[in-house]
């Protein structure tokens, strides 16, 4: 939900830009984002939706990794992977456009998490496996990297994918699920957009 006070995403995120001085309740988590750089604020439906499934995986998370590493596969203004540092996690967020990556940086500072998260412009950069891989991109470009992706999810890691319509969701949900040994993804909706959530422990 939208407000002049920010945007409330579901279960705990609040996102405001950086002027905005609040206080809130121990509950919740700020993230504060430059609304003026175009490279993702959180008004999508997409982020939102990955932000809900970053936050309800965390605990099961927090079960298998004391330190659990997140890779954000085009990160745009870094808000997910802001998100992920903010809950305890090292993260790699991969982006190809370098004024994002700029913006990213910039929004990491806002937060407080730049020594958490490491921006690159090239996938291979992000070596070992991650307890959660997020990708919230176009069809083509998941159906392109899924191979890559879930090579880098740990054994009991967990998978996240938006930027999908209804359409997109069988031919991604069959292309990832042969990979990952024939499981089926949680679905999740707002508005026409859909999110994919993997389990794989």
């Amino acid at each position: 939900m939208s407000s002049p006070s920010g945007i409330d995403v579901p279960p705990f995120w609040k996102i405001v830009p950086p002027w905005l001085e609040r206080s809130e309740g121990t509950e919740t988590r700020i993230l504060r984002i430059n609304p003026g750089a175009g490279f993702g604020t959180g008004t999508h439906e997409t982020t939102q939706l990955c932000l809900g499934a970053l936050a309800e995986s965390w605990p099961r998370v927090l079960e298998k990794r004391r330190s659990p590493r997140v890779l954000d596969f085009g990160s745009g203004s870094g808000i997910l992977s802001i998100a992920a540092a903010i809950l305890g996690a090292r993260v790699d967020g991969v982006e190809i456009d370098p004024l994002a990556i700029d913006n990213a940086l910039d929004n990491a500072k806002l937060n407080g998490v730049e020594d958490r998260v490491v921006f690159s412009k090239d996938l291979s950069a992000a070596q070992g496996h991650y307890s959660i891989v997020i990708a919230n991109i176009l069809k083509p470009v998941l159906l392109e990297f899924a191979e890559a992706l879930v090579s880098r999810l740990d054994p009991a890691g967990v998978l996240i994918l938006s930027g999908l319509i209804e359409a997109d969701v069988s031919p991604v949900s069959a292309r990832y699920g042969s990979l990952l040994g024939g499981r089926k993804p949680q679905a999740r909706a707002l508005a026409e957009w859909r999110s994919l959530v993997w389990n794989r422990s």
